[in-house]
């Protein structure tokens, strides 16, 4: 059945292309992910809203069991590819630990990566562009992940009045350091390019970057592009600290 076949083994299909036509339905798909859970809570209390944000995040977490899952029922399960390491699969474990501990600096952690990233892989998304077609398990399963990825941070910000601050940007750059020592002693061992900290991933934005740049200096200015936008993230909530609920 080619809805589950890893695309190396998919013949004669028409995959899907940056920004063709069905690239542009699944990016809307990817968004419609994000926006229909915050629609719903409208009419929720604030329990029911938590309850919900819970039900979300188990379903993360569940489309991303389902996709290593069908990756070992290939038989051929790619550690350069598949483990969660990249920023938004590493959200199946920084998420649960956001709602259990209700603890600033994890929801601002999540706020920072998860809304960034999740929105960057739904327009450049690297893992199915020129290979995968849109019926397809994996097509489907990484857009809408992405997208419920995005909302969790807005549905926090929305929903719980949660306002992040530069306070915890300094736990969020040693936290993201270490993620990214990690992932290129990972990349070492697997051949992988997990946070895209051995090469700049093609079609994306970053491959524009280390193209200007050079491989030397592609570290070092991503990481500074990185602190630039998180700044710029964090502005709108100067001033704005006020009361907000736990999770």
């Amino acid at each position: 059945m080619t809805f589950f076949k890893h695309f190396s083994d998919l013949l004669n299909i028409i995959p899907v292309m940056p920004f063709d036509s069905t690239n542009i339905l699944l990016i809307m798909i990817g968004l419609s992910s994000a926006i229909i859970p915050i629609l719903i809570a409208v009419p929720l209390t604030q329990r029911g809203r938590r309850n919900a944000l819970v039900l979300w995040v188990t379903i993360i977490v569940l489309l991303e069991v389902s996709r290593q899952i069908w990756a070992l029922s290939l038989g051929r399960y790619d550690f350069a590819e598949m483990l969660p390491l990249h920023l938004c699969g590493m959200q199946v474990i920084l998420m649960p630990i956001m709602l259990k501990t209700n603890k600033r600096e994890w929801r601002t952690f999540v706020y920072l990566t998860a809304l960034i990233g999740a929105f960057a892989a739904i327009l450049f998304n690297e893992t199915i562009l020129g290979k995968y077609p849109f019926w397809h398990f994996q097509t489907l399963q990484s857009f809408v992940i992405h997208g419920l990825i995005m909302m969790v941070p807005l549905y926090d910000i929305i929903w719980f009045k949660f306002r992040p601050s530069f306070k915890e940007l300094p736990f969020a750059i040693i936290f993201m350091a270490y993620l990214g020592v990690q992932s290129f002693i990972i990349n070492l061992l697997t051949g992988g390019n997990y946070l895209f900290v051995s090469f700049a991933p093609k079609n994306t934005p970053l491959e524009w970057v280390e193209a200007a740049v050079g491989s030397n200096l592609y570290i070092p200015v991503m990481s500074v592009i990185v602190l630039i936008i998180w700044s710029l993230l964090l502005v709108p909530f100067i001033r704005r600290g006020g009361k907000y609920e736990a999770i």
